[in-house]
């Protein structure tokens, strides 16, 4: 579900933040506060938003109605700060992406600038679709994966809890990617992908 008329908290301050903020602001959404726990990066500001606190400091959570997004790049943090957590996280879609109305999108998930994500597609929570981005019909996508800018999922395509793809990589029809698999930047994939592998290249192999 998409954010509406609700101001977002942003729990990050790093490049990702700035895209979730980015977002935010082009779809008309206020952002309530950000926070990052580097110490360094607090009172400092994230694209004329001061970074307020620690994410682990502020209990923001407990406000009645307060919703959240976790704009973290790495899918274990993001998969670690869920837990943590007790928040309402909400999905947050920028107003260029095309999305059929048919298509389901998972609890703090973002939705980056020019993504396309076609009829019956299923997005898992958490996840980042990133500037770009394609999904095509039927795919399913496990929460916390990261699909980089770009990058191309074709028709019926499973990708698993956790995987990460590379900006520029293409999946072909039907395939499957196993969970906290990685496929590099640019790869080609062609046959399915075994949990917890790193694939790269055209064809997509395994690498060491």
């Amino acid at each position: 579900m998409t954010v509406s008329g609700k101001a977002i908290h942003i729990l990050g301050g790093g490049g990702h933040a700035k895209v979730a903020v980015a977002t935010a602001e082009a779809a008309g959404i206020a952002v309530a506060a950000v926070y990052d726990d580097d110490v360094a990066k607090i009172g400092s500001h994230l694209i004329g938003h001061k970074i307020v606190g620690a994410v682990s400091s502020t209990t923001w959570w407990l406000e009645a109605d307060a919703v959240g997004l976790i704009a973290i790049g790495s899918n274990h943090v993001r998969q670690q700060m869920a837990a943590e957590y007790p928040a309402r996280w909400q999905s947050l879609v920028h107003p260029t992406a095309w999305i059929h109305p048919s298509v389901k999108i998972g609890a703090g998930t973002l939705v980056c600038a020019g993504a396309i994500i076609q009829p019956d597609a299923i997005i898992g929570a958490h996840c980042i679709v990133n500037t770009g981005a394609v999904i095509e019909h039927d795919c399913q996508i496990g929460d916390f994966a990261h699909l980089g800018p770009t990058s191309c999922l074709a028709g019926a395509v499973s990708v698993g809890e956790g995987v990460l793809l590379g900006a520029g990589a293409v999946v072909m029809p039907a395939i499957q990617i196993g969970a906290w698999s990685v496929v590099g930047a640019g790869a080609a994939v062609a046959a399915d992908v075994a949990d917890r592998v790193t694939v790269a290249g055209v064809p997509a192999r395994p690498i060491v």
